[in-house]
C-alpha cells in the first residue's frame, strides 16, 4: 500500500508501516519523523530507487537500515511478481502447444 514518508510515496506492507511508526515513536524526542527527511528517492509507484547519505543533519543507523531493508524487499517483491507473470505465460503457452500437438497426433 502506498504511504507517505518524508513527503515521498513509499509502497509498504502493513508490517513495514508498523515498524516505521515504531521507529518514529522511539525517536520522538529527536524528531522521529524528520529522521527520514532527504534520505531517499522513490518513483511514482512508491518504489525506493535511491538511498542518500544524510546531508548536514543527523539520522540514526536504525533509520538507514530500515530504508535499506525496505528498498531490498520492494525490489524482491517486484522480481517475484515478474517471475510469477513469466511462469503463468509459460504455462499458458505449454497448454497451447500441448493442444496443438494433440490435434496433430489425432490427424495422423
Amino acid at each position: 500500500m502506498i504511504r507517505i514518508i518524508a513527503n515521498r510515496k513509499v509502497d509498504l506492507t502493513d508490517d513495514e508501516w508498523a515498524l516505521y511508526n515504531r521507529i518514529c515513536l522511539s525517536y520522538s524526542a529527536y524528531g522521529g519523523v524528520s529522521l527520514f527527511d532527504d534520505l531517499f528517492e522513490s518513483d511514482e509507484n512508491g518504489i525506493i530507487v535511491f538511498l542518500k547519505p544524510p546531508n548536514k543533519k543527523h539520522t540514526t543507523f536504525e533509520v538507514f537500515l530500515f530504508l535499506m531493508a525496505v528498498l531490498e524487499q520492494q525490489h524482491m517483491r517486484l522480481m517475484h511478481n515478474q517471475i510469477d507473470d513469466i511462469v503463468v505465460q509459460v504455462k499458458n503457452k505449454l497448454i497451447e502447444l500441448d493442444s496443438k500437438l494433440q490435434k496433430l497426433s489425432e490427424n495422423k
